[in-house]
């Protein structure tokens, strides 16, 4: 291999630098030279020296191999299978970048995928699609899907990729149900549109709920969801959560070394208090009666301060409506976000939560949980993560 030699020093972008060694911008940062120092250690040196007011010139690097040894750093890594073809990052660079997005509450997740042009392609549209990242052969599965669309560009090929979801969304359903919780509604709704259940817990118990064909499954899905104060949303395993936020698994960011980006979302809504109007006052009588039209109001309010008020034709109570009051409410308190670009991390799953250490803002503090992540890979700028958190002020 021919020997390459550059001096790396503060102020180099190294997204732009290691593409011409066909590296990725990690493998530079950690690439250790002759002397034993990664790229990191000397910059960190030299910024050192710069504040204490010294005036070092970096060492060069003696000619040398450029490929990092796998003892000296982690290589991001990439397997990606469309019908019957694997990519990977030991293939022939077919793959220019990946992007994947996943949310709680979004219609469906999504991959975009830009190849390189070829003819010798065999997958096509409604393949399984599959997308597995991480780092040397510690791979971690962040899409399951299928093949939406294929468009050919002038050099590239773009495939797009959609979520388990797709199929919630095109099925419409005329059904009662009596007496049903809102989680066993939502467990018979995923097992008609052929999409698998993980956790489903019951939320609220609806005397008589109407499915007809004015809205989708999904609609339904998150509306129920909404009634119980649940997070909806398929999982890296492709199965429907349909649970209340729990925590799951906590990851501290540490500022100065995984963030590359942040910005702070204001969600702060027009109301602070929510009024539900059932349809009955079967509360008198109990939930199960069936004289619904009376004089007699169902309400049930949570808070006091300025009003939104929601009439729901499924509640028949004064204590359901005054828990999807409370509900209601509940998601009006997130009025706080926070948009974090880090170092790829495939180990992030919606309802994670995240704790940024020592970022300098005030009101960055404690756990943020976690509403969608974004995942990006190419040559150029490597594999970067993107989290998008909420959190009640």
């Amino acid at each position: 291999m021919i020997g390459l030699e550059y001096k790396i020093k503060l102020g180099n972008w190294l997204s732009k630098i290691a593409p011409r060694y066909n590296l990725i911008w990690q493998e530079r940062f950690g690439y250790k030279g002759a002397k034993g120092k990664t790229n990191r250690e000397r910059l960190i040196e030299q910024k050192s020296a710069t504040a204490n007011g010294e005036t070092t010139e970096p060492t060069s690097e003696p000619t040398e191999d450029t490929s990092p040894s796998p003892s000296s750093t982690t290589r991001p890594n990439y397997s990606v299978t469309i019908g019957s073809e694997v990519f990977s990052s030991e293939s022939k660079n077919e793959v220019v970048s990946i992007k994947v997005a996943r949310g709680i509450g979004l219609p469906t997740d999504k991959c975009e995928l830009l190849l390189a042009a070829s003819d010798s392609y065999s997958f096509e549209k409604g393949d399984e699609l599959k997308v597995e990242l991480g780092y040397d052969n510690s791979l971690k599965p962040v899409f399951n899907g299928f093949v939406e669309d294929i468009e050919c560009l002038l050099a590239k090929v773009r495939v797009t990729g959609l979520g388990p979801a797709v199929l919630l969304l095109q099925l419409k359903l005329n059904r009662v149900y009596l007496n049903q919780t809102a989680g066993n509604i939502v467990t018979k709704i995923a097992k008609e549109a052929n999409v698998q259940v993980q956790n489903v817990s019951d939320g609220i118990t609806l005397p008589t709920y109407v499915i007809d064909e004015h809205s989708n499954a999904y609609d339904h899905i998150l509306n129920l969801a909404e009634r119980s104060n649940f997070d909806a949303y398929i999982n890296e395993n492709e199965k429907l959560v349909f649970k209340e936020w729990g925590g799951g698994k906590n990851y501290t960011i540490q500022y100065g070394e995984e963030i590359t980006s942040l910005r702070t979302l204001d969600f702060s809504p027009l109301y602070a208090s929510t009024r539900v109007y059932g349809e009955s006052p079967s509360s008198m009588k109990g939930s199960d009666t069936g004289h619904w039209l009376t004089k007699q109001e169902v309400k049930g309010e949570a808070g006091s301060k300025l009003v939104m008020s929601i009439d729901d034709p499924a509640i028949k109570d004064k204590k359901t409506a005054e828990a999807v009051a409370k509900a209601r409410k509940s998601k009006l308190e997130y009025t706080f976000g926070v948009a974090v670009e880090i170092v790829g991390n495939p180990e992030v799953k919606l309802g994670d939560t995240v704790t940024l250490k020592d970022v300098p803002f005030s009101n960055i503090k404690g756990p943020l949980e976690v509403r969608s992540v974004q995942h990006y890979f190419s040559k150029a700028k490597g594999f970067t993560t993107t989290i998008n958190c909420w959190r009640r002020q």
